[in-house]
């Protein structure tokens, strides 16, 4: 992988902690660097625009836009259409994102496959390849999860030009340490931090820099880039897939906790037929396969999954009878809580089995009282594609690039 000497605006940085408690300050360079992270979020979620239409949709000086779309345009990461004539004064030039200014790497990584992605800078999957992965935990199958890294980038190349396109940056999702409940000794449940063996590990094979997430926050990230809730502040996605978890976005950012564990939403506590059992027990889809005989590495999983769907099989039908009732509940708990702008239901899953189960919960949720009705639907179908996860995981390096955020205006405390 190649990385041309174009400077990028550094993202949100992890101080280590301090006796000192504090906050940082800000100053000029960062607030320049925030107004243009802004110009190119308004270019992301509104699409074409011109100059006056960017300074009047941000409140910005139109000098300052001005200066912000010289430099974009210089660097490569918007584009100028031609110039179209309104009334009076000089036709306006539309600008929008240009989809190959920059490219990031997304992987996913569980007990049973690896999915890598590459998307351009407008979130698009450019090249993508999995691999089932066998014993030995993350070290046993490095080896593999690289190959079919090198795999999609042999992609990008083939499709991209210029053959050595601008990579920013490495995202990698993983399911979370399951927090008070770890199962000791487990090779895959290590904590989400920096010093994650396998952050080393990527850093050191691709050159790039590797951020590391939740699986279910990766998912959400992918929904704000370009699904079903772009450009929203606050909102709340459950993700079902072999276990259950949740992506929080509050204020424009993920929230990730104190321990980087927030939305362990599938470990939550529920009252089963025999006593309390977790919620992912009998609401993920873990529970579904195993009543179907089915393995979650199988390569035609999804293809067995829909033909169960299709065939209206007795143990989907009762999985979807338990799913949605526990989901439902989740989802009254979510809005007491958070009050998110809307919920989110995505997960990794055949299209016609994600429809069924929305509009099971659909069905199960209490009606809001008279007057709480909102213009958003309360709850959206979101993405339901095996590779979400690994998108979301490669938009994260390019939202820590360009995206407005208040971390990335503050200043890095020594």
């Amino acid at each position: 992988m190649t990385r041309n000497s174009r400077q990028v605006p550094s993202g949100p940085v992890n101080a280590e902690p301090r006796e000192l408690l504090s906050k940082p300050g800000t100053n000029i360079e960062g607030a320049g660097e925030h107004n243009r992270r802004v110009v190119m979020h308004v270019l992301r979620v509104n699409g074409s625009m011109s100059r006056a239409q960017i300074a009047r949709g941000t409140g910005l000086a139109p000098q300052t836009v001005s200066n912000i779309m010289d430099e974009l345009e210089h660097d490569g990461f918007v584009v100028a259409a031609k110039p179209v004539k309104g009334g009076r004064g000089q036709p306006a030039i539309p600008y929008s994102l240009a989809a190959d200014g920059a490219f990031a790497f997304g992987i996913q990584i569980d007990q049973h496959r690896a999915r890598v992605a590459a998307v351009d800078l407008l979130g698009n999957v450019v090249a993508r390849a999995e691999t089932a992965l066998g014993p030995g935990g993350l070290q046993g199958n490095l080896a593999l999860i690289l190959s079919t890294i090198g795999t999609v980038s042999a992609q990008l190349r083939a499709v991209v030009a210029p053959a050595s396109p601008y990579i920013i940056g490495l995202g990698l999702a993983m399911p979370a340490p399951s927090g008070v409940h770890a199962v000791q000794d487990d090779p895959w449940m290590v904590g989400l931090t920096p010093t994650h063996p396998m952050v080393e590990a990527l850093q050191n094979a691709t050159g790039l820099t590797v951020s590391l997430h939740h699986d279910a926050s990766a998912a959400a990230m992918a929904e704000r880039l370009n699904g079903q809730v772009a450009g929203l502040d606050d909102f709340v996605l459950i993700f079902v897939s072999y276990g259950i978890g949740a992506g929080i976005y509050a204020r424009g950012e993920v929230y990730r906790g104190h321990h980087r564990l927030a939305g362990e939403l599938g470990l939550v506590s529920m009252q089963g037929n025999d006593g309390p059992e977790p919620l992912e027990r009998r609401a993920g889809l873990g529970y579904l396969y195993a009543a179907l005989n089915l393995s979650p590495s199988q390569p035609d999983l999804f293809d067995r999954l829909e033909h169960a769907v299709n065939n209206n099989h007795p143990v989907v039908t009762d999985w979807l009878t338990i799913a949605s009732r526990h989901l439902a509940w989740a989802i009254d708990l979510i809005e007491c809580l958070i009050d998110p702008g809307c919920v989110v239901i995505g997960g990794q899953m055949p299209k016609v089995l994600m429809a069924r189960l929305m509009t099971a919960i659909n069905l199960a949720l209490p009606t809001l009282p008279s007057g709480e009705q909102t213009l958003r639907p309360r709850l959206l179908e979101g993405s339901s594609d095996a590779f979400s996860v690994a998108v979301g995981a490669a938009a994260d390096p390019i939202a820590r690039a360009f995206d407005p955020s208040f971390s990335a205006i503050m200043k890095s405390l020594p």
